[in-house]
């Protein structure tokens, strides 16, 4: 199997490194960080598959004002297509490995994130992954979010293309 230039050179490993480096400096700051509103850094780990985090690249805890945790789980990329495509293992497995990491005992719904910090990717992808991760937050049930969907519904045309790669992967 071939592997990638970024990563035979460290590339990826610098950028995963980046990331953790910037939760760190957040950690030390005692400081707001991206992924979780309201809540300080309290801690970062790192590479954490064998402990049970499917999205185990980076994981930083936080806590808000009275103690309450909140966990965000990430899969580092230097870049990231959002497609279906058999070939697109890291996209497979950052879908995979999300939702090992919703299904696991210990993620508070609500509370807890998850997902992917990536340093290139096509905007109109990203637009369409943020709108619809916003749709299933503001969605009071399943029911509600599947309507979004059906004929009449809300959605973008790409919220819909970037839903059914999502949906293909997981069946």
């Amino acid at each position: 199997m071939t592997q990638s230039s970024e990563l035979a050179g460290g590339e990826g490993f610098t950028y995963e490194g980046d990331v953790a480096a910037y939760y760190l400096s957040t950690l030390l700051a005692e400081a707001y960080a991206p992924g979780i509103n309201d809540r300080t850094v309290v801690r970062v780990s790192v590479q954490q598959r064998d402990f049970g985090q499917p999205l185990d690249d980076v994981i930083v805890d936080f806590e808000d004002s009275n103690g309450n945790p909140a966990r965000l789980s990430l899969q580092v990329k230097r870049s990231l297509t959002i497609s279906s495509a058999k070939s697109n293992e890291d996209f497979r497995d950052i879908i995979r490995d999300s939702w090992f990491t919703l299904k696991n005992a210990d993620f508070r719904i609500d509370i807890d994130r998850y997902g992917a910090a990536v340093g290139t990717i096509s905007a109109a992808k990203k637009r369409a992954l943020a709108t619809l991760c916003d749709l299933a937050r503001e969605s009071v049930t399943c029911d509600h979010f599947d309507s979004r969907f059906a004929k009449g519904g809300n959605a973008s045309e790409d919220s819909v293309a970037v839903k059914n790669d999502i949906v293909s992967v997981l069946v």
